[in-house]
């Protein structure tokens, strides 16, 4: 039966699953039972895209394989940040620990398309949020949480090249049998039946720079990733990214919840619903373009406020002012005067994101 959603990952993590289990051959089968896949999808080179309800399937049988708790440890520690491929990459050679875990919220749906970060300034630290798009059992939500903690911990670790202190996850859900396998896996502070599963960095070590960074690689390893978001199939996107999409295609202010409901042939209820299973809302979506597009014009181009606020949908260039206040803490003269460059526009986003 196919998904009414089009979520994946590759089949590169359920060879990597097998891996850890040290299966042989014979033993594929039992992994892939019920998927609806054949074995030789776990063959090297092969580039299959699993849908996430044949994920979850082979999830459940590799924690029956394991035949102990805490498989989410043991297989999120084989999860390099090479693991990733290009998006790793550009992690790894980003400026500062910022800005890799930048790199993995703005790429990570391209690799594992129903898992999304977010990342906001929450008092004295960076807050790295896991948001899970699909419907998954506690079990799995579980072994996914785990997984992720153990790929931003060895991203963070890459890029700044020591275990930095203060850092610390928190986790939605109670402490398990093995809890103290996670402090020997994280090495940080941890914590359970928190409101949100989450990796917070203090701020102080946000603009920690990578010592193995280089300009020239990592901007070439942000436009590899650029191109294959701008090649994903359309079928893969969040309602988010076509949401985003509707604005570019026009000004953005002017789309309303009325226009994306009518655009998805659904309800605006719906609309909220399916947003909202996204870890977003249209106001956070909305609010996130215009600040971005607001950054972009203001910075890189020499139209007038006026101008501005027209391309973007503004009818009152006081609502514009009014708004960039909201987005960035200053007016539109003061960004206009922040250096022109990729990193301070990225900055700005991140503080827009933040004031929701």
């Amino acid at each position: 039966m196919s998904q009414r959603r089009e979520d994946f990952i590759p089949s590169l993590y359920t060879r990597i699953t097998a891996r850890v289990l040290n299966l042989q051959e014979r033993d594929l089968p039992r992994l892939l039972a019920g998927s609806g896949l054949d074995p030789a999808i776990l063959m090297p080179g092969d580039n299959t895209l699993i849908s996430a309800q044949s994920q979850m399937v082979i999830i459940d049988n590799a924690r029956a394989l394991y035949g102990k708790p805490g498989f989410g440890l043991v297989a999120g520690s084989q999860l390099t940040p090479n693991t990733f491929g290009p998006i790793g990459y550009l992690a790894l050679s980003s400026p500062t620990l910022m800005r890799a875990m930048m790199a993995l919220r703005d790429f990570l749906p391209l690799r594992i398309s129903f898992t999304h970060l977010e990342i906001a300034e929450v008092e004295n630290y960076l807050c790295c949020r896991l948001k899970i798009t699909v419907p998954v059992s506690e079990e799995n939500r579980i072994h996914l949480t785990e997984c992720f903690a153990l790929v931003v911990k060895a991203v963070a670790d890459a890029v700044t090249g020591e275990a930095l202190p203060d850092l610390k996850f928190t986790f939605s859900y109670p402490a398990p049998s093995y809890a103290e396998k996670y402090f020997e896996a994280l090495r940080a502070e941890v914590s359970f039946n928190a409101e949100t599963d989450a990796f917070w960095i203090p701020l102080q070590f946000a603009q920690y720079a990578n010592v193995s960074s280089d300009t020239q690689s990592y901007q070439r390893a942000r436009d590899l990733c650029e191109e294959i978001l701008q090649s994903a199939p359309r079928k893969h996107l969040t309602l988010a990214d076509r949401l985003r999409q509707l604005m570019l295609s026009q000004p953005a202010a002017t789309v309303s919840e009325d226009m994306l409901a009518r655009a998805m042939f659904t309800s605006k209820r719906t609309i909220a619903r399916r947003l909202a299973a996204e870890g977003t809302s249209y106001r956070q979506v909305r609010d996130s373009t215009l600040a971005e597009l607001a950054a972009r014009h203001l910075q890189e181009t020499t139209l007038s406020t006026e101008a501005i606020a027209a391309i973007l949908g503004y009818n009152d260039v006081a609502n514009f002012r009014r708004a960039c206040r909201r987005w960035f803490g200053m007016p539109p003269s003061e960004v206009r005067a922040l250096p022109s460059d990729p990193l301070v526009t990225s900055d700005l986003r991140l503080r827009a994101s933040s004031e929701h």
